[in-house]
């Protein structure tokens, strides 16, 4: 769950690491990667589907709504988050949740207190740097974090 949380945000984050050079006039991935995006990825039994919103100075917000089905046993999470963002030398991006709040829950079906899930979800993804690399455009982009999970994002 948690190289999924993070790659929804960091991957969605990442996608404007890659072009970082531009031209004049041309906007550079920071600049194009404001505003909010619409992000899916899925990997080892775990789909994230957040709302992403980019903010300049390296700050982001989320929605998101993850599903675990792992064992036997599914999970759906709701939680609000706060990220930092900044684009390495070399055109890659490092994005790190600095709080992820969890606002409803369940397991196995049945409701369960954010708070049994809090404790779990802060351990596996707050505080976590994630690295990634990505391809973006005004209205899409891919990107693919260093374990392999792709986010797809669109505006």
């Amino acid at each position: 769950m948690k190289r999924v949380l993070i790659a929804t945000v960091a991957l969605a984050l990442g996608a404007c690491a890659s072009g970082s050079g531009s031209t004049s006039g041309a906007k550079t991935p920071a600049e194009m990667i404001l505003g909010k995006w619409n992000c899916k990825a899925t990997a080892e039994g775990v789909t994230t589907d957040a709302a992403v919103t980019y903010l300049a100075g390296g700050t982001a917000t989320m929605d998101a709504k993850v599903g675990v089905n792992q064992s036997g046993m599914a999970i759906d999470i709701t939680a609000t988050a706060d990220a930092s963002w900044k684009f390495l030398e070399d055109g890659k991006l490092v994005e790190t949740i600095t709080k992820m709040t969890v606002t409803g829950g369940k397991m196995g079906g049945q409701t369960v207190p954010p708070a049994m899930i809090q404790g779990m979800v802060e351990q596996m993804v707050v505080n976590k740097p994630t690295t990634s690399t990505a391809k973006i455009t005004e209205t899409s982009f891919v990107s693919t974090d260093d374990s392999g999970t792709v986010t797809t994002c669109t505006r």
